[in-house]
Parts: C-alpha cells; structure tokens; sequence
C-alpha cells in the first residue's frame, strides 16, 4: 500500500495547489463559467495513472502441499514447496473519454470509457528439493500483463460551487474486458515458461471523490478512484503457482485529471 500512499499525497497536494491558483483573485464577484453546470450533456477526456494489484484469498495449509516435476516445469528439482505468495502493485497509465448528462442540480450520470496499460507481479518464495538437497528460492517473480478496457457507468454526487470550485463523490460499477487475458489459450508457449493465466472478462464495483476546478475556457477535475471485481479470474493449471489460490479478484486504484 505504499505506493498507493504515494498516490494519495500526490492528489492532496495538486489539489491544494489547483484550488490556490482557482482562487487566486476571487476578491471579483464573477466566477468562471457561472452557467456550466446548467449544461444537459457535455464532454471531455481525461488522463492519469493506475495502480493495479490483486486481492488473494489462498487455500488453508497451502505451505505443506508438496509439488512435483510436472507442476514446477521451470525449475530443475524432484519436489518443491511454497512458503509465501505476495501480489506486488504496479503503477500503469489510463486515458479515457467522459460522456455526463444532467440529471440535476447535485446529480449527473456519466459513463467514461477508459484504458488502462499496467503489469501485475505475483513473487513466490519457493523451497525446492533436487537429490535430497534443500534450496530456497525468494521473490522469484511471475508477470501478469493487463490492458483493461473498462466501461463505468457511475452516478455524481456534487456539493456547493465555491467560487471556481466544486467538491463530488460517485459510486458506480462497470465491466471490464483485460485484452492481455491468456485464459482461453491451452498452451504456453515454452512449456517451462508458465504463464499465469486470467479470464478475460469481470464486474467491478467502483467509487471515488474529487475537486472540480472551473477555469475560463474549460473545467479540470482532479479524483481519486477504487474499484474492486466481483469475478474470480484465476484459471487454475494444476501447478506450484495457481494451485495454492483458492481465488484472486482485481483490485485498482486511479489518480485522474479530467478535462471537460
């Protein structure tokens, strides 16, 4: 959660600085684009970084099962053992296209379809056995690439205008399709390079708040988000990586500037 830390001080302090230069010579009654929010339907576009990781539910006892030759193809040993599993986040890119209509003076409907470019990394720490001789192997890492198409629909809470600024929170869900799935492939390409390999297709539920910042020619917003899948995408292989997890869903977490 560090570095998903790291996201959040980075939006407290653009927002304080968004909200300084909003403000700066606000001493004049007249604040900028005083009709925009009267607007039926109106669009934009919007960018920022993601952090994806995932949230593992693993199977009871999983450090006493004993794997062979054919679940450990990468690994030169009779048996072997897991100790630990540990999803690593990662930051990626997203860029998007916002639809809103009006619903009313605090609520807008929005759908905002959006990619996001990441890579996730699972770490194993492994103990394997050749000829009798124990080894340990720490942090030995599997990637997961992910390009996620989403399509949220969500609804928009927004508070008071203060001037040239305007406070929101939303809760919405969308459905997510990962291009980068490899579930529906039967075989790796190098059968002693194995891959893990996800479903291609989830529900999420998703939630956030942020700050619009109304400027004279068009209008920046700055949120947060989290969404959480509903789906397990796992496929299960019959090996040292899948088979301890009992489950895995998608978890992600945005900083994003929209353009309106």
């Amino acid at each position: 959660m560090k570095k998903y830390s790291q996201i959040v001080s980075l939006a407290l302090i653009i927002g304080t600085l968004s909200l300084g230069f909003s403000g700066f010579g606000q001493s004049t009654t007249v604040s900028n684009q005083p009709r925009y929010d009267e607007k039926a339907i109106h669009f934009g576009f919007y960018l920022g970084v993601n952090q994806m990781l995932y949230s593992m539910k693993l199977r009871p006892g999983f450090t006493n099962f004993t794997y062979y030759q054919e679940q450990i193809p990468e690994f030169l040993a009779d048996s072997a053992y897991l100790r630990n599993i540990e999803a690593v986040p990662q930051l990626g890119f997203t860029i998007g296209i916002v639809s809103d209509l009006r619903l009313g003076k605090y609520f807008n409907l929005r759908f905002t379809p959006e990619l996001l470019f990441n890579e996730r990394k699972l770490k194993y720490d492994i103990i394997k056995y050749y000829r009798g001789i124990p080894l340990l192997i720490e942090g030995y890492e599997k990637k997961v690439p992910s390009t996620h198409l989403n399509f949220p629909f969500y609804l928009k809470y927004k508070a008071v205008r203060l001037h040239n600024a305007r406070p929101y929170v939303f809760i919405g869900g969308k459905f997510v399709i990962d291009l980068a799935a490899q579930a529906g492939k039967t075989e790796d390409v190098n059968e002693r390079d194995v891959v893990i390999k996800l479903y291609r297709s989830d529900f999420a539920f998703e939630a956030g708040a942020g700050f619009d910042f109304y400027y004279n020619w068009f209008k920046m917003g700055i949120e947060l988000r989290m969404s959480y899948g509903f789906k397990d995408l796992l496929k299960n292989e019959n090996n040292i990586y899948t088979d301890p997890i009992e489950s895995i869903h998608s978890k992600v977490f945005q900083l994003v500037f929209t353009f309106e």
